[in-house]
């Protein structure tokens, strides 16, 4: 297992009530952190976080990033830990 940190902005925020947080995962993947805090945080989290068209993430108006500013899929596979930042998409970037 491992502990990977999350950094709420935005309507992330509203929805978690929180600024950040932190998991301890099983599978070390960006699929499985994201189900965790979906699991936490209910319904309206997973509908900011996963698409229903194809179940994975929502890549529409939203941007998760690691600590080097860098997107993340959900493949991705993190280390103990990370720090994963959620946030809401500027139109123009």
């Amino acid at each position: 297992m491992i502990t990977v940190h999350a950094k709420f902005h935005s309507h992330f925020k509203e929805l978690a009530s929180a600024d950040e947080d932190s998991f301890l995962i099983e599978i070390p993947t960006v699929s499985e952190f994201a189900k965790c805090i979906c699991d936490k945080y209910g319904a309206r989290m997973r509908a900011m976080l996963i698409d229903p068209k194809t179940d994975e993430l929502n890549e529409r108006g939203t941007m998760f990033v690691n600590e080097k500013g860098m997107r993340v899929s959900a493949e991705d596979i993190l280390e103990d830990g990370e720090t994963i930042t959620f946030l809401v998409g500027i139109a123009g970037g």
